[in-house]
């Protein structure tokens, strides 16, 4: 499986799309295009990190709103928006939503390649990132409702004996949680799991 960083290229512009791959093929960058919102979202991997050079305006469905779409099914992204048409209060609001550029038509080639090259490398970090928080929380969710209990209190600070108080268990009982989290998370310890539950927010 290929997991290296890919960049779309999202624009109804045939011959915008094939400038632009030419361009980043020549940087040795690796692109796809795709001619619609559609076609990206048939086209689109989720298993690498992507960076997406996206036109504002497409028939069906607007840059805008792929965007709207991708803050839920992959935040991790990097968009760059171009335009024909300077809207400033346009790419204010996509800059506010989380695109990372937003560059007016005809663009200059090098700023371009320099807009990508940050996207890509801020895409690798995203999605790294991204990945870490989907599997602690996938691992939270294999846990059982009082294993649950019981880790949400050691991400308190609190010690076995105070947790056992709480919960009417003994601490041997309480430990006996502890281990079977550890086992089931594949953590190196529970100290280091609630590292990562903290590191990234994840919910209990």
């Amino acid at each position: 499986m290929d997991s290296s960083p890919v960049v779309y290229i999202v624009d109804d512009d045939p011959g915008l799309c094939d400038s632009v791959a030419w361009l980043l093929d020549s940087a040795c960058i690796d692109s796809i295009v795709c001619h619609s919102a559609a076609e990206f979202l048939g086209r689109f991997d989720r298993t690498r990190p992507a960076c997406i050079i996206l036109d504002v305006r497409m028939p069906e469905m607007s840059g805008p709103r792929l965007q709207e779409k991708l803050a839920d099914i992959a935040p991790y992204v990097s968009i760059i928006f171009v335009s024909a048409h300077g809207d400033i209060r346009m790419s204010v609001d996509t800059i506010k939503a989380g695109a990372q550029d937003f560059l007016e038509k005809p663009y200059d080639p090098q700023k371009l390649l320099d807009a990508v090259q940050l996207g890509v490398e801020n895409a690798e970090k995203e999605f790294n990132r991204y990945r870490s928080m989907t599997d602690v929380s996938q691992k939270v969710e294999m846990l059982t409702p009082r294993e649950k209990e019981v880790l949400a209190m050691v991400v308190e600070g609190l010690p076995s004996k105070s947790i056992g108080r709480r919960l009417g268990m003994s601490v041997k009982t309480v430990d006996v949680h502890r281990t079977r989290i550890k086992m089931k998370t594949g953590a190196d310890s529970i100290g280091t799991f609630v590292r990562d539950i903290l590191r990234y927010g994840t919910p209990l």
